[in-house]
C-alpha cells in the first residue's frame, strides 16, 4: 500500500474554514446575535404590553381571541410603535442600537460609510416601514415574514436594512 496516499478515513487535521455565507468579511453581525437582540427588544415589549392588553380587555374572551377591528388593531400598532420608540429611543439617539443590540454588542449603521445611522434614518426608513406593512391584512405578516427571511442572503441584510441603507455589525466582539 503506497503511504503517500491520504487515509480517506482519518479526521481531517485542520479546522475546516467557513463558508463564505456564514464569514462576516465586512463586520457584518451574525445571525444569531441580531436574532437574540431581536428576542431581547421582543421580550422586552412583551413584558410592557401584555398587562396593557390584558387591563384593555384585549383577553376578555380567552381562549376564543378573535382578531380585534381594523380600527383597534391599527391603535394598537400605533402604541406598540410608541412602546418601541420609549423603550429604544434614547439607545437609539445615542449609539444606534436597541436594548438587545447594546446587549449583544451590535450597531445599526450606514451601509454606504459604516457611520452609526442617524435616529431618523432608523425610526422613519427602519421601522416605520415595516410597521405600516405589517397592518395589511394577510399580506403583512407575509411580508413581514419575507423581510427577516432576507437575512439569509449573502449581505446579511433584511429588507428594512435595504429600505433604510443600513446594515448591523459586530463592535469589536468577533463571533
Amino acid at each position: 500500500m503506497d503511504q503517500s496516499a491520504p487515509n480517506p478515513y482519518q479526521p481531517p487535521t485542520a479546522l475546516e474554514p467557513m463558508a463564505d455565507s456564514e464569514r462576516a468579511h465586512d463586520g457584518s453581525a451574525s445571525r444569531m446575535s441580531r436574532f437574540w437582540a431581536a428576542m431581547i427588544d421582543g421580550v422586552l415589549a412583551l413584558i410592557i404590553f401584555v398587562p396593557l392588553q390584558y387591563v384593555a380587555g384585549v383577553y376578555r374572551d380567552f381562549p376564543k381571541v378573535s382578531a380585534p377591528p381594523f380600527p383597534q388593531s391599527l391603535l394598537w400598532a400605533l402604541a406598540g410603535f410608541a412602546i418601541t420608540l420609549v423603550l429604544h429611543g434614547t439607545f437609539l439617539a445615542r449609539s444606534a442600537q436597541t436594548i438587545g443590540k447594546k446587549a449583544l454588542n451590535i450597531q445599526i449603521v450606514n451601509a454606504s460609510d459604516g457611520k452609526p445611522a442617524a435616529f431618523g434614518t432608523i425610526v422613519l426608513r427602519r421601522l416605520l416601514p415595516v410597521a405600516v406593512v405589517a397592518q395589511i391584512p394577510y399580506a403583512g405578516s407575509v411580508l413581514g415574514l419575507v423581510n427577516v427571511l432576507f437575512i439569509f442572503r449573502k449581505d446579511r441584510r433584511c429588507v428594512h436594512d435595504h429600505i433604510a441603507g443600513t446594515r448591523v455589525v459586530n463592535l469589536g466582539r468577533s463571533e
